[in-house]
């Protein structure tokens, strides 16, 4: 008798079942121990939150989320920063492009922030897999949403101008954006 064996992973239901064990263990511990309780509201309210880690650490152990896989996805546009000139800005560089033009992300990871940042305009964050969170500054029509997943030499949006600014950094330590341009 030839047993039958299940080559698909981890099937959906389980992977929310064992998600769903998690989530309630640390609620019931948090619950009935202040102690732990507040560390956990510590961590979460005061540390930046690395998601590339939890979808990597997901991925491995549960097998994604989605069932498209990612080598059938086929990407459209493949760009790497085309600049004339690069100066220092503030914590980063500005780098001077063509008007309107297209940005694409350097690195494959997680948008983690949309929206106005006071010297910078309007700017994503995109947290990349490899632990290097990138700023890109000056930026219109963003073509991504907040926690989309983004590949590398991605179409993220267009500069506002002649303009973009990048800052690269991880953690709360910024990063030499000459080891990072190309």
């Amino acid at each position: 008798m030839k047993k039958r064996t299940n080559n698909k992973g981890i099937s959906l239901i389980n992977k929310v079942l064992i998600c769903t064990i998690i989530f309630l263990v640390i609620a019931i511990i948090s619950k009935n121990n202040t102690d732990y309780k507040e560390k956990i509201k510590n961590y979460l309210y005061n540390n930046n939150f690395n998601f590339s880690k939890i979808r990597n650490i997901y991925n491995k152990y549960l097998g994604g989320i989605t069932i498209i896989k990612e080598d059938k996805i086929k990407q459209v546009f493949e760009e790497k920063i085309d600049y004339n000139k690069k100066d220092n800005y503030e914590e980063g560089v500005k780098l001077e492009v063509k008007n309107n033009y297209l940005i694409p992300s350097q690195e494959k990871g997680i948008v983690v922030f949309i929206g106005n940042k006071d010297k910078y305009n309007n700017s994503i964050i995109i947290e990349n897999d490899n632990g290097i969170d990138i700023l890109y500054g000056n930026v219109c029509n963003p073509k991504v949403k907040l926690y989309d997943t983004v590949n590398k030499s991605a179409y993220i949006g267009e500069s506002c101008n002649n303009y973009i600014y990048l800052v690269y950094y991880k953690g709360n330590e910024i990063l030499d954006y000459n080891n990072y341009l190309s």
